[in-house]
């Protein structure tokens, strides 16, 4: 609009509304939507910026544009490729060409290669890549990881009103994968179970990307959407339902736009646990020994792989038989399959999130403690707005990891050897007098490592061995009739030691720049047991500073409706804070929670206001410092330069506000507007070639699980 008036040109623009141009433009500035005004001298012209504070709500224009969008969007669709059923019967279909793509009819990802009718160890080795053939062996060296994967830049997806999702066959036998990978590989090089990145190979990350509803990405043993190192990612209108970790989780994402979606539930019918997968990672080992016709003393007694093998084999097909046919393992017909992998709960054994943004790498370890100055490794612009999200439950299964020569003892894969539940302290792989029990997942273990040590089992682009940390001690004391044990035990760390942090429903890390806006968050539910209490130490986290207390080492069982450490404002020309507000959390419940915390700002933050949030975590408690419900909990650490996070009155808590302290002392002069916190970090790294990448593990040794490429002097788990 323009207009003359005193001999002054005035020019109104109104600012760019975000995600209305469908993603075209990512500005993110906490002025969108308001009126600027420019005006010229008209014999200088010299300019002076003015901003009105109205909104501009034209009606007649609004129409239009509405008109317009749908028009355009219409036709967008319209022109759009189809993807059928049929593209994905061979396995993940992978887009390589720019361009629009829709959903043209309901799509459950049940690829026909190796199916279980027809494979030849039947679920055992089912829906494996066949190699060589069209899929990068290093990529799908532990299967097909994602139905969709978009490993180009310039993609529309369109759900166009369909569903999309992993079936309940293969997503009970591939337990890493994401509905829709944002890259052609689900790691980027040098980390993960295995070397998903070849020597000779690139990572081929998307960027430019709108995954736009309406829709539904449905059933997945892991994510909804999943993806590293991209940029300009919008995704709107979509629903998600029935995922175990993540509806997404993006890590090192720069411009990101969540708004507009519906998280129904997550999983609540998951029928096994994470020992499950360690079944099926160590099997292709396992066959490698077996053809070798490999041997070892177990229990005294000389075993062969075969026989360990067939007995392997045949327990992941019982498991499979079983789920089919009735939902759950059946202690009566199956009760060592029962007693190993039967999820009680059933929902996912570990931490579990709607949406999750990281820095580089993935978030198995602890929350960011300090942001990295260099931006190659941090998200940027991340806005999640206007959002539902509902009904989320899981359960972290605390996994006792035995320590031996200050090393975690796992596999070749990462799995932590088990050898007590922690639940109720039952022999899982070792007798109550402490000598070696072993079962059909413990024995393949140890057979795999002895052979590991003896050269047997050489490092592969599909069968890694680095990781494996099993040393002689372990082996030889399962080898022995009536050796005992008694192992010292890391606690806080899942089935494969990532750091156990319960459930956080949006988690922001290592990042520069957010808006958390008008979401709503109902009914989140964490089921875990009380902690285990027999630790030697903890794979620890860095949030809390107050090392002689072990409840704060232990998270499994609290609970974050929002979540943001390592943060900070916008380092854009017009540098603006970031924003948590308008947001509503309601009816949050966890019988042993330590912490069950609306908003939570963890460690260094610098540059945040919080405002206008509804927090009310369980109906009738209220201002009780005695309980473990906080509606704001801000952390705060001594000896370091001073920022600011600003929260005010307009927040209606019906729970406290704690600002904690290094000796968690609470701060009761929280009246005034503005409150300053500080922080402070002393980091222990895991080893890595990438000198600044944010994979702290706090104050021990522990919590680095995932593999590198090379071997190193210092094994990567301590």
């Amino acid at each position: 609009v323009a207009f003359r008036a005193l001999n002054k040109k005035c020019f109104i623009n109104a600012a760019a509304i975000d995600e209305q141009q469908e993603g075209r433009s990512f500005p993110f500035s906490n002025r969108s939507q308001e009126l600027f005004i420019s005006t010229h001298d008209a014999t200088t012209g010299a300019r002076v910026a003015l901003k009105a504070p109205r909104q501009v709500h034209n009606p007649i224009i609004q129409e239009n544009q509405r008109r317009t969008t749908k028009k355009r969007r219409t036709s967008d669709i319209n022109s759009a490729s189809c993807l059928y059923q049929a593209d994905f019967d061979q396995g993940t279909k992978i887009i390589t060409e720019p361009g629009s793509y829709k959903l043209c009819e309901d799509i459950t990802f049940y690829p026909l290669v190796n199916p279980p009718e027809t494979s030849s160890e039947g679920a055992a080795n089912a829906f494996e890549p066949i190699f060589p053939g069209p899929f990068d062996e290093n990529a799908f060296g532990l299967g097909f990881f994602a139905a969709l994967s978009i490993a180009t830049s310039d993609v529309t997806l369109y759900l166009n009103d369909y569903t999309i999702q992993q079936s309940k066959e293969h997503a009970l036998l591939q337990r890493f994968f994401a509905v829709i990978e944002l890259a052609d590989s689900p790691f980027i090089q040098g980390v993960g179970p295995a070397q998903f990145v070849g020597e000779s190979s690139s990572f081929n990350p998307a960027s430019n990307i709108k995954i736009l509803g309406p829709g539904t990405i449905g059933l997945s043993s892991h994510h909804g959407i999943h993806g590293n190192e991209n940029q300009n990612v919008l995704i709107k209108f979509v629903k998600f339902e029935r995922f175990e970790v993540a509806a997404v989780s993006l890590n090192n994402v720069d411009r990101l736009v969540i708004r507009n979606c519906r998280v129904i539930q997550n999983r609540h019918d998951v029928p096994i646990l994470g020992m499950f997968s360690a079944a099926k990672f160590i099997r292709p080992y396992g066959k490698v020994l077996k053809d070798h016709g490999y041997e070892m003393t177990l229990r005294g007694v000389q075993t062969s792989a075969a026989d360990v093998y067939d007995r392997l084999v045949e327990s992941i097909n019982n498991v499979y038989d079983d789920v089919m046919k009735y939902g759950k393992i059946m202690e009566n017909v199956h009760k060592l399959e029962h007693k190993l992998f039967h999820n009680e709960p059933g929902v996912v054994d570990g931490p579990c999130y709607a949406f999750l943004v990281h820095g580089k790498g993935p978030a198995v370890g602890d929350y960011g403690f300090k942001l990295s100055s260099n931006s190659n490794i941090t998200s940027s612009r991340i806005l999640i707005k206007e959002n539902k999200i509902n009904n989320i439950k899981c359960w972290v299964n605390e996994i006792p990891a035995a320590i031996e020569n200050n090393k975690v003892m796992n596999d070749a894969r990462g799995s932590v050897l088990q050898f007590i539940r922690s639940t109720d302290n039952a022999p899982i792989a070792m007798e109550s007098d402490g000598t070696y029990k072993g079962n059909v997942v413990a024995d393949m273990q140890m057979m795999v490592a002895k052979a590991i040590n003896e050269d047997v089992i050489e490092d592969s682009a599909q069968l890694q061995t680095v990781v494996n940390s099993i040393d002689e001690t372990i082996i030889g004391w399962a080898s022995s009739s009536n050796l005992t044990y008694q192992p010292k035990y890391r606690c806080n760390g899942d089935s494969m030691h990532h750091v156990n942090k319960g459930i956080t429903v949006i988690r922001v890390d290592d990042t520069v720049g957010f808006r958390i806006e008008d979401n709503v968050i109902t009914s989140v539910s964490n089921l875990s047991p009380s902690a285990f209490d027999n630790c030697f130490d903890y794979n620890r986290g860095t949030h809390f500073r107050a090392e002689d207390e072990q409840s704060n080492l232990q998270q499994g069982s609290n609970i974050r409706g929002v979540s943001v450490a390592a943060v900070s404002g916008f380092h854009d020309d017009n540098y603006d804070r970031s924003l948590i507000t308008g947001n509503k959390l309601i009816d949050f419940s966890s019988i042993n929670g330590k912490a069950i915390v609306g908003i939570d700002v963890q460690n260094r933050c610098d540059s945040i206001e919080i405002k206008d949030n509804i927090v009310d975590l369980h109906e009738g408690i209220g201002h009780d410092q005695g309980d473990a419900y906080l509606a704001l909990r801000i952390q705060k650490n001594k000896n370091s330069e001073e920022f600011s996070i600003i929260f005010d009155k307009t927040n209606n808590f019906s729970q406290e506000i704690k600002v904690l302290s290094p000796s968690n002392a609470i701060s009761s002069d929280l009246e005034a507007a503005d409150s300053v916190v500080h922080a402070r970090s002393r980091v222990i790294r895991c080893p890595s070639k990438t000198k600044d990448l944010e994979w702290e593990v706090g104050t021990s040794p522990g919590g680095c699980p995932f593999g590198f490429k090379k071997k190193m002097n210092m094994n990567i788990f301590e």
